[in-house]
Protein backbone atom coordinates (compact mmCIF):
# COMPACT_ATOMS: atom_id res chain seq x y z
CA UNK A 1 0.00 0.00 0.00
CA UNK A 2 2.95 2.34 0.62
CA UNK A 3 3.94 2.08 -3.05
CA UNK A 4 0.39 2.94 -4.06
CA UNK A 5 0.44 6.02 -1.81
CA UNK A 6 3.72 7.19 -3.32
CA UNK A 7 2.29 6.59 -6.79
CA UNK A 8 -0.80 8.60 -5.89
CA UNK A 9 1.30 11.54 -4.69
CA UNK A 10 3.29 11.50 -7.91
CA UNK A 11 0.04 11.31 -9.89
CA UNK A 12 -1.12 14.60 -8.39
CA UNK A 13 2.00 16.32 -9.74
CA UNK A 14 1.87 14.86 -13.25
CA UNK A 15 0.36 16.43 -16.33
CA UNK A 16 -2.99 15.12 -17.48
CA UNK A 17 -1.45 13.31 -20.45
CA UNK A 18 0.64 11.17 -18.11
CA UNK A 19 -2.34 9.95 -16.09
CA UNK A 20 -2.94 7.11 -18.56
CA UNK A 21 0.49 5.62 -17.99
CA UNK A 22 0.26 5.84 -14.20
CA UNK A 23 -3.29 4.39 -14.19
CA UNK A 24 -2.24 1.45 -16.36
CA UNK A 25 0.79 0.69 -14.18
CA UNK A 26 -1.29 0.99 -10.98
CA UNK A 27 -3.94 -1.36 -12.36
CA UNK A 28 -1.24 -3.79 -13.41
CA UNK A 29 0.33 -3.69 -9.94
CA UNK A 30 -3.04 -4.33 -8.27
CA UNK A 31 -3.82 -7.20 -10.65
CA UNK A 32 -0.47 -8.88 -10.05
CA UNK A 33 -1.22 -9.99 -6.50
CA UNK A 34 -1.19 -13.64 -7.60
CA UNK A 35 2.03 -13.27 -9.60
CA UNK A 36 4.16 -16.40 -10.16
CA UNK A 37 7.85 -16.49 -10.99
CA UNK A 38 7.29 -18.06 -14.43
CA UNK A 39 7.20 -15.30 -17.05
CA UNK A 40 6.36 -17.46 -20.07
CA UNK A 41 2.69 -18.04 -20.87
CA UNK A 42 1.38 -21.60 -20.66
CA UNK A 43 0.11 -22.72 -24.07
CA UNK A 44 -2.78 -24.70 -22.53
CA UNK A 45 -4.62 -21.54 -21.46
CA UNK A 46 -6.69 -20.11 -24.33
CA UNK A 47 -6.21 -16.52 -23.09
CA UNK A 48 -2.41 -16.61 -23.20
CA UNK A 49 -0.11 -16.55 -26.19
CA UNK A 50 3.45 -17.59 -26.93
CA UNK A 51 6.22 -15.02 -26.92
CA UNK A 52 7.52 -14.03 -30.35
CA UNK A 53 11.22 -13.24 -30.57
CA UNK A 54 11.61 -12.12 -34.21
CA UNK A 55 11.01 -8.61 -35.54
CA UNK A 56 7.50 -9.40 -36.79
CA UNK A 57 5.92 -7.20 -34.13
CA UNK A 58 5.62 -3.98 -36.16
CA UNK A 59 2.02 -2.88 -36.70
CA UNK A 60 -1.10 -1.68 -34.92
CA UNK A 61 -2.62 -3.30 -31.83
CA UNK A 62 -6.00 -2.62 -30.23
CA UNK A 63 -7.87 -3.59 -27.10
CA UNK A 64 -9.70 -2.29 -24.05
CA UNK A 65 -7.54 -2.06 -20.93
CA UNK A 66 -9.11 -2.14 -17.44
CA UNK A 67 -10.02 1.20 -15.87
CA UNK A 68 -10.66 1.92 -12.18
CA UNK A 69 -13.42 4.50 -12.71
CA UNK A 70 -14.80 3.82 -16.21
CA UNK A 71 -15.86 0.84 -18.35
CA UNK A 72 -12.39 0.61 -19.89
CA UNK A 73 -9.63 2.35 -21.82
CA UNK A 74 -9.87 1.73 -25.56
CA UNK A 75 -6.20 1.60 -26.56
CA UNK A 76 -4.56 1.69 -29.98
CA UNK A 77 -0.79 1.20 -30.12
CA UNK A 78 1.18 1.46 -33.37
CA UNK A 79 4.76 0.18 -33.35
CA UNK A 80 6.83 1.52 -36.27
CA UNK A 81 10.00 0.04 -37.77
CA UNK A 82 11.92 3.28 -37.10
CA UNK A 83 11.77 2.77 -33.28
CA UNK A 84 8.84 5.17 -32.83
CA UNK A 85 5.34 4.51 -31.56
CA UNK A 86 1.93 6.19 -31.47
CA UNK A 87 -0.44 5.51 -28.57
CA UNK A 88 -4.08 6.59 -28.40
CA UNK A 89 -6.09 5.98 -25.23
CA UNK A 90 -9.79 6.71 -24.94
CA UNK A 91 -11.38 6.52 -21.49
CA UNK A 92 -14.84 5.19 -22.23
CA UNK A 93 -17.76 7.31 -20.94
CA UNK A 94 -15.42 10.16 -19.94
CA UNK A 95 -15.60 13.71 -21.26
CA UNK A 96 -12.24 14.85 -22.58
CA UNK A 97 -10.98 11.32 -22.05
CA UNK A 98 -8.89 10.92 -25.21
CA UNK A 99 -5.11 11.05 -24.90
CA UNK A 100 -2.56 10.66 -27.68
CA UNK A 101 1.18 10.39 -27.34
CA UNK A 102 4.09 9.51 -29.59
CA UNK A 103 7.62 8.64 -28.71
CA UNK A 104 10.45 6.20 -29.10
CA UNK A 105 10.78 2.64 -27.92
CA UNK A 106 13.59 0.35 -26.86
CA UNK A 107 13.77 -3.42 -26.91
CA UNK A 108 14.54 -4.81 -23.43
CA UNK A 109 14.60 -8.21 -21.68
CA UNK A 110 16.37 -10.02 -24.54
CA UNK A 111 14.16 -8.37 -27.16
CA UNK A 112 10.94 -9.80 -25.73
CA UNK A 113 9.62 -6.54 -24.27
CA UNK A 114 8.98 -3.15 -25.85
CA UNK A 115 9.78 -0.21 -23.57
CA UNK A 116 7.74 2.84 -24.65
CA UNK A 117 9.38 6.11 -23.63
CA UNK A 118 7.34 9.34 -23.47
CA UNK A 119 9.78 12.08 -24.57
CA UNK A 120 8.14 14.94 -22.62
CA UNK A 121 8.24 13.18 -19.25
CA UNK A 122 10.58 10.21 -19.60
CA UNK A 123 7.78 7.91 -18.37
CA UNK A 124 8.11 4.30 -19.50
CA UNK A 125 5.47 1.68 -20.26
CA UNK A 126 6.21 -1.97 -21.06
CA UNK A 127 4.54 -4.39 -23.49
CA UNK A 128 5.59 -8.01 -23.95
CA UNK A 129 5.59 -9.20 -27.55
CA UNK A 130 3.22 -12.13 -28.06
CA UNK A 131 2.01 -14.00 -31.12
CA UNK A 132 -0.23 -11.49 -32.96
CA UNK A 133 -0.55 -9.38 -29.79
CA UNK A 134 1.26 -7.38 -27.12
CA UNK A 135 0.48 -7.42 -23.39
CA UNK A 136 0.96 -4.64 -20.86
CA UNK A 137 3.52 -5.79 -18.26
CA UNK A 138 5.42 -4.52 -15.28
CA UNK A 139 8.97 -3.14 -15.59
CA UNK A 140 10.42 -6.67 -15.45
CA UNK A 141 8.32 -7.86 -18.37
CA UNK A 142 6.17 -10.10 -16.16
CA UNK A 143 2.68 -10.78 -17.52
CA UNK A 144 -0.34 -10.28 -15.32
CA UNK A 145 -1.67 -13.69 -14.28
CA UNK A 146 -4.66 -12.52 -12.22
CA UNK A 147 -8.37 -12.56 -13.06
CA UNK A 148 -8.02 -9.66 -15.48
CA UNK A 149 -4.92 -11.00 -17.30
CA UNK A 150 -6.66 -11.35 -20.67
CA UNK A 151 -7.77 -7.69 -20.46
CA UNK A 152 -4.16 -6.44 -20.62
CA UNK A 153 -3.65 -7.84 -24.12
CA UNK A 154 -3.82 -5.69 -27.24
CA UNK A 155 -4.41 -7.73 -30.40
CA UNK A 156 -2.89 -7.04 -33.80
CA UNK A 157 -5.28 -5.26 -36.09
Amino acid sequence: MRNFAVLFLKLKKMKRTNILVVTAVALLAIGCSNKQSNTTADSTDSTTMEVVTDNGFYGTYEGVLPCADCPGIKTTLTINEDNTYDLKSEYLDKKEGVFETSGVYNMVHNGEVIELVTPSSGDKTYYKILEKAVALTDTSGVLNEGELAEHYILKRK
